[in-house]
């Protein structure tokens, strides 16, 4: 390649795109130049257009504040209230891995239904798995009741994150898409505070906690939906399409965009969607991860344990399906979930292994973090929720300034390997050398927490990278595919934490609570966090949970740390792609559909590449060592 050919943009930046050749773009249909000028409007029409952009973002900015308030209480503080409340404290991975596995099987369809109908829809139909869930979660009246309000709740908790994603995609080019989509978790910074008000209110009431939920959701989510179906109707006018619209709209033939459908029209996109999201594919691999995962969970719970007939053949049904599921994408799946495609684009695959792994590493530590700290600290309820929150609100103000370091170095992975690096010594703080149980010093316990906010490095980096990887049209499959697999690494994640608290915490209580203490009173215990809350810290009751507490959650950790270990050599062969004007580094075109050339400084001469070293070295860096 000449340095003419890649000034003018016939092939720039060849180098660092290696998947180029994989994701080759088709020519851009009509849809696609629709969308482009309706950007062009929206970014040139002066106030109206800057109006409509500042409510979009503003109206965004209150469904992430829902999903953060969301996450900072139900998922953790909440749901461990209650799990102690029904005597199901063991139970506590149960609901975690059942909603990870809904939450990740329900990507693709939040997706495609985004395809099919448009964003102002899916958010309408998200409004009501939320609204539904939490009501049959704060109603319950067995823990299997309140798992069932949660998994609702998961698909709503799934789409705002997926949707907020693909809108920030749509939206930025790659200088700023870590900025833009780091902002997307600012509200946790507000909301971990507040949460803690919240929690200490509500602590012992959870039941209201989550009614307020049910009420609080749809105030938050409907100013998005009101502003993009304005921005869809206001498309409609201009005879262009907006990223509002339905796939339909944007990449069907111009007179058909934004006319009614009949029911036969719906029924066709209907089945068409299925096919397209693979959802024999989907139905097998969730099947198979919840007969795989919940046996860890559960196998406590049946006499004989992991010898229970029933344990063994949920785990050999489990490894049946997962076989016919590699089976029927190789043979059978006539748009398989992983195209030949994805699994050769190198971006992605390094993308997803450093996210699955993050993903299993916290949720291995994180799943009985919550009630180690609840039981071996005497904090206030509001202090405990501060302290978990800690990390979460690092994350989310550190994540922009991750963003403009991007923006200004324009590349990633000397931060992703950074971010990567802390997160190792994250875990590696928590443990007690020798001993290898968990610290309850609390100077260790908040570094760590501090240090795991440099993690934001990896993930920011992670996503980007991966995004920049693939055409537009693609950007959409691979934050979902991205996301699917995340998802189900937490799922494995709180299934292996959840085997070793099931299979170690009862006998060490037993070990080291006082010898008179009656097996009845140390089961109830093992059952419910809130009943040992309930000893003084001094007793030699709580002293001895205290003790077996660290040393089970000190073999949880060490396990969370062998798994964080994966990111790092990931990274390592995560393209580091040159982050500039264009919407992704495979067509390197702009927003608006115009290609976008590369600055001077990026253009190396052919003969500099071929006699200095530094450049060798740099660019098999930039490609994969």
């Amino acid at each position: 390649m000449s340095p003419s050919a890649a000034v003018n943009g016939t092939d720039v930046d060849a180098r660092h795109s290696l998947d180029s050749r994989t994701f080759a773009p088709e020519n851009d249909g009509p849809g696609v130049s629709r969308v482009e000028a309706f950007n062009k409007v929206l970014y040139q029409s002066g106030h109206s257009g800057k109006v409509l952009l500042w409510l979009l973002g503003i109206s965004i900015g209150l469904t992430m504040f829902a999903y953060a308030l969301d996450q900072s209480i139900t998922s953790t503080i909440f749901t461990t209230m209650a799990a102690s409340t029904f005597g199901e404290h063991s139970s506590l991975a149960a609901v975690s891995t059942a909603s990870s596995i809904i939450r990740a099987i329900s990507k693709p369809f939040i997706g495609k239904l985004a395809d099919i109908t448009s964003r102002p829809t899916t958010y309408t139909v998200i409004l009501v798995f939320y609204v539904v869930g939490f009501a049959v979660a704060a109603s319950s009246s067995t823990f299997a009741a309140y798992t069932m309000g949660m998994c609702f709740t998961s698909v709503g908790k799934s789409g705002l994150d997926l949707l907020s994603d693909i809108i920030v995609g749509d939206l930025t080019p790659l200088e700023w898409r870590g900025f833009f989509g780091a902002l997307m978790s600012v509200p946790f910074v507000v909301t971990v505070p507040v949460s803690g008000f919240i929690t200490e209110a509500f602590v012992d009431n959870w039941r209201w906690g989550l009614g307020m939920f049910a009420i609080l959701m749809p105030v938050l989510l409907t100013p998005a939906i009101v502003t993009l179906y304005v921005m869809q109707r206001k498309g409609e006018k201009l005879g262009m399409v907006t990223m509002a619209g339905s796939r339909q709209d944007r990449t069907g033939p111009a007179e058909l965009a934004g006319k009614t459908k009949g029911i036969a029209q719906w029924a066709k996109l209907s089945y068409q969607g299925l096919i397209d999201i693979d959802i024999i594919g989907l139905v097998i691999l969730g099947a198979a991860f919840a007969l795989l995962l919940l046996p860890f969970t559960l196998a406590k719970q049946f006499d004989g344990g992991w010898g229970n007939s029933g344990i063994i053949t949920m785990l050999a049904i489990g490894f049946v399906l997962l076989i016919a599921f590699v089976a029927f994408e190789v043979y059978l799946a006539p748009k398989p979930l992983m195209t030949k495609n994805i699994l050769q684009n190198r971006a992605f695959l390094a993308a997803v292994t450093v996210y699955t792994f993050n993903q299993t590493a916290s949720a291995v530590r994180n799943t009985y973090f919550s009630s180690y700290m609840y039981v071996i600290k005497d904090w206030t309820t509001y202090q405990w929720t501060i302290f978990l929150g800690i990390t979460t609100m690092g994350l989310s103000i550190l994540g922009p300034f991750v963003g403009l370091l991007q923006r200004y170095t324009h590349r990633y992975k000397t931060m992703m390997l950074f971010g990567a690096g802390a997160r190792m010594l994250g875990y590696g703080l928590l443990v007690n050398a020798g001993a290898n149980t968990m610290t309850t010093d609390t100077g260790r316990l908040i570094a760590a927490q501090l240090i795991f906010c440099l993690g934001s490095f990896n993930v920011v980096g992670a996503r980007v990278g991966s995004q920049a990887a693939v055409p537009h049209e693609d950007m959409a499959t691979v934050i979902a595919l991205l996301s699917l697999w995340s998802t189900l690494g937490s799922s494995v994640g709180s299934a292996v934490s959840s085997a070793i608290w099931t299979s170690q915490m009862l006998e060490r209580m037993h070990e080291e609570m006082p010898a008179t203490t009656p097996t009845s009173t140390i089961e109830k215990l093992y059952g419910s966090i809130t009943k040992l809350r309930n000893y003084i810290f001094d007793d030699p009751i709580r002293q001895g949970a205290i003790r077996a507490y660290t040393q089970v959650n000190g073999l949880i950790v060490i396990t969370a740390l062998i798994f964080s270990a994966i990111p790092v050599i990931a990274t390592l062969f995560m393209p580091d792609f040159y982050l500039g004007k264009q919407q992704n580094a495979i067509t390197n075109t702009g927003l608006d559909g115009e290609r976008v050339d590369m600055p001077q400084s990026e253009i190396n001469n052919a003969e500099d590449q071929q006699t200095k070293w530094y450049y060798k070295w740099r660019d098999a860096y930039r490609k994969s060592l």
